[in-house]
């Protein structure tokens, strides 16, 4: 008979290298053993990143869907104080979507109520507050909760975390980790020299400062994004001057909403048809086909209307690049505001901030207000330290190129 030792013992055995005479040599196929009955039942440990779109879906599935509380534990962990993501804290003059409303919607709860083809960002964070608090699903969020780093433990098979909680930190553990926090939500100041001595009021388009009254002041708007041109049209009719640095929305009347609630088939059906438009547009995003040609040539003729002819104006601003490119973003009156006697555009390179402005390759201004409308750091990388197998780093593994497979968190839409 074969003599045999104790399942534990014998991991030990091989972790120590007893089985080679070796005894600093661990194998390869070294598991760790955990004292305890076969087959005993765990939850299964989920935790998901992020309280916004992505987040509450997750919530929704686990609690109505999925139907899995007995054999998984769901935990998710929001650094804000309440649910919606770049919703919440994207409240800047003007914001909206860029993606129409009708199709900007939880599938399992379509809203008849939307205002307009293009909802604010305001509108939008109220319609995913009232589906939370309709659906509960902010039963498993954690608020106040940021994470700051997820190291994968190879000896134990899970995922270690360290969570910075209403000012302290606490270590969790998961079995499968989800990165529902997207890409709208790592900002920063302009890198130019000079910024923190402006001694006027200094504002992020992602941290918007709601108290800030423009009216009468000189204002220096620094981008000319996606924020940017949402931006200046609010601005622009109460400031006395506004210093830039280098789709049409409708409403929905009374008589639609009431039909789209009324009918809820007639919402399908617009919600079908918008898709149906959005998908079909794809070929005028494919460099040299016919459809991106005319839509160049559509687009460039619009914005000669809309600048007026000026042969400057157009030169400046009319892309040179492919359409679809960048985003098309709704901006109504951009455009028109960038020709108002009260507003300049700057072409010249920031050098640096001063006490009183913006200094440029043309010289000085002074301004009270600087509004930055900088923009995201869109990179794929989480914003937390995240460590995978064999001590990887995500950022250092994707700082060329992000590469994947099956492993984006997105809200899936399906009419």
């Amino acid at each position: 008979m074969t003599a045999t030792l104790p399942l534990r013992r014998a991991a030990e055995a091989e972790a120590s290298g007893a089985h080679n005479g070796s005894a600093t040599q661990q194998s390869p196929n070294w598991v760790p053993i955990l004292e305890q009955p076969v087959f005993k039942k765990r939850k299964l440990r989920v935790v998901c990143v992020g309280a916004g779109y992505a987040g509450l879906m997750m919530a929704y599935k686990w609690k109505y869907q999925m139907k899995v509380d007995d054999f998984v534990d769901l935990v998710i962990y929001e650094k804000n104080n309440d649910v919606g993501g770049t919703w919440l804290v994207n409240r800047y003059p003007s914001v909206a979507c860029d993606i129409p409303a009708h199709i900007y919607t939880f599938s399992f709860e379509p809203n008849p109520n939307w205002s307009s083809f293009f909802a604010s960002g305001p509108e939008i964070w109220e319609y995913m507050k009232k589906t939370t608090e309709k659906y509960h699903l902010d039963e498993r969020v954690q608020f106040n909760s940021r994470v700051t780093s997820t190291i994968w433990d190879d000896a134990d098979g899970k995922w270690k975390l360290e969570i910075n909680q209403n000012g302290n930190t606490i270590q969790d553990e998961a079995d499968v980790l989800i990165n529902g926090s997207g890409i709208l939500h790592k900002w920063s100041w302009p890198d130019f020299g000079g910024l923190d001595t402006f001694r006027g009021k200094k504002i992020h388009s992602a941290a918007w400062d709601a108290s800030v009254d423009w009216t009468g002041k000189r204002v220096a708007i620094i981008g000319n994004g996606s924020s940017a041109i949402q931006i200046l049209p609010q601005m622009q009719p109460k400031a006395a001057k506004i210093l830039i640095p280098d789709g049409k929305n409708f409403n929905y009347t009374e008589e639609e909403k009431k039909k789209f609630r009324e009918n809820p088939k007639k919402l399908l059906e617009l919600q079908s048809l918008i898709e149906h438009h959005i998908n079909k547009s794809f070929l005028a995003l494919l460099v040299d086909t016919p459809e991106q040609l005319r839509a160049e040539a559509a687009f460039k003729k619009e914005m000669e209307k809309r600048l007026n002819y000026d042969a400057g104006l157009c030169a400046k601003l009319i892309p040179e690049w492919k359409v679809g490119c960048r985003r098309l973003t709704p901006g109504e009156g951009y455009l028109e505001a960038l020709q108002e006697p009260n507003v300049a555009i700057e072409f010249a390179a920031i050098e640096a901030a001063t006490e009183t402005g913006i200094k440029t390759m043309n010289g000085t201004e002074e301004f009270d207000i600087t509004v930055c409308a900088t923009g995201f750091d869109v990179s794929f990388a989480p914003f937390w330290d995240l460590v995978g197998k064999n001590g990887i780093r995500l950022a250092d593994q994707w700082r060329d190129d992000p590469e994947t497979y099956f492993g984006i968190c997105r809200c899936y839409k399906h009419v």
